[in-house]
């Protein structure tokens, strides 16, 4: 092996580099679009802030791609794993969320459209829930339903579902 062949191989590929520099632009543009109080969160630089803020504020179309094409450049310098990292878990957390809030709309429409015995079930699954309680929220609920009234009790039912389930790793 040569000193040519060697330098080859520890030299990225013109389509390598593009590759990468497409992936820090993409995450720029995520960035974009996040909300400040979870930027805030993320290890950036002071000089990274300014432009995704600046960068906010342009709603033109080729100011907008310059200023992202911008923010790309200025994240080469920063921490990107660091960045992906808590990007990732925010995602997890966010995905749990979700699968939690459509865990809670499953029970209150099982709650609300099968009655006692859905609530006897749940009761198994949560014994800490309040019986009395939870019974007379699904009998307003249903009546409300029956009424084709506005949904006050139904979501009543989902706060307090929300506010005392206890969510086990199985979900």
């Amino acid at each position: 092996m040569t000193h040519q062949d060697d330098q080859e191989s520890t030299e990225k590929s013109k389509t390598q580099v593009k590759k990468e520099l497409l992936e820090i632009t993409e995450l720029g543009e995520r960035l974009l679009e996040i909300p400040m109080t979870l930027l805030d969160k993320l290890p950036l630089s002071e000089n990274c802030l300014k432009a995704i803020k600046e960068g906010r504020k342009i709603s033109h179309h080729t100011g907008r791609k310059r200023q992202i094409k911008y923010i790309g450049k200025v994240l080469r310098d920063e921490d990107l794993d660091g960045i992906k990292a808590e990007l990732a878990l925010t995602d997890q957390y966010h995905q749990l969320e979700v699968r939690k809030q459509h865990l809670l709309e499953q029970w209150r429409d099982r709650l609300i459209n099968e009655g006692d015995t859905a609530t006897f079930e749940l009761l198994q699954l949560e014994p800490t829930l309040d019986r009395q309680q939870l019974r007379q929220m699904v009998r307003s609920a249903q009546k409300e339903k029956e009424l084709d009234k506005a949904p006050k009790f139904q979501r009543e039912l989902f706060r307090y579902l929300r506010d005392n389930m206890q969510f086990s790793e199985e979900g």
